[in-house]
């Protein structure tokens, strides 16, 4: 891809440039280089297996990761077209996205809460790893991230799933989860190997603004977590304010 095509404002290089040093050339580079597609099978209405071999039947190139649901794909010219997908048994999702649930690694019997849920692709992940068991509560505030929650739930079958549009802040409980996912909103800085537009809005306010958004939300869920409890934090941005 054509490394003149990404949007990266001067602020943003000033930036990281006084970040890195001798690497921000690199990493600079690499802001321009189109994300690799990956997808995650959903193994609550197939094996991984079965659907690797179906879809290599079909001529996709596919290579196993670091998880038996995960799979980075090669060569494969739009996957969410395929019935395969509409079907539900499989999801696009970045490989570095599908870190957090599988290091949080949910017990079957867990209750579990996956904090800014919407769309859901990491509330997929957490209810195949807990194989369709336990609880998971699926909570955004936000309508419209909230309908396609809603819809990707019926779509991937997730029957131990429960979605809630609520603002955790207001949460009042304490104490009440084995496990938290906080995939945290924030400035997406790390998206921009997705859309080449993702920094078009950027500006260092809105890193500050996610930032102190981000450490209420995590205060919030430490609250809500059991004594003993585990929780990841995560994000897409790259700024270290948010991380």
């Amino acid at each position: 891809m054509s490394t003149n095509k990404t949007f990266i404002p001067s602020q943003f290089r000033e930036k990281y440039s006084g970040l890195l040093g001798a690497d921000f050339p690199e990493f600079l580079r690499y802001c321009t280089v189109k994300m690799p597609k990956s997808i995650w099978v959903n193994s609550l209405k197939i094996r991984p297996a079965i659907l690797a071999q179906r879809l290599q039947k079909k001529g996709w190139a596919l290579q196993p990761l670091f998880h038996e649901n995960a799979f980075a794909l090669e060569e494969v010219t739009r996957p969410g077209q395929g019935k395969e997908f509409w079907e539900g048994l499989f999801n696009l999702q970045e490989k570095s996205s599908m870190l957090p649930a599988i290091i949080l690694s949910p017990q079957k019997n867990d209750l579990v809460l996956d904090a800014a849920a919407a769309p859901g692709n990491k509330t997929l992940q957490l209810s195949c790893i807990m194989e369709g068991r336990g609880k998971i509560v699926a909570a955004d505030k936000n309508t419209q991230r909230f309908k396609s929650l809603v819809f990707n739930i019926k779509k991937f079958g997730m029957h131990n799933v429960v979605a809630q549009r609520q603002d955790l802040l207001t949460a009042k409980k304490h104490g009440i989860f084995d496990k938290v996912l906080l995939d945290a909103p924030c400035s997406s800085e790390g998206v921009v190997r997705k859309d080449l537009d993702a920094l078009a809005n950027w500006n260092q306010a809105l890193v500050l603004e996610k930032s102190a958004l981000q450490k209420k939300l995590f205060e919030k869920c430490l609250q809500l977590l059991k004594k003993n409890g585990e929780m990841v934090y995560s994000t897409c941005s790259l700024s270290p304010e948010e991380n």
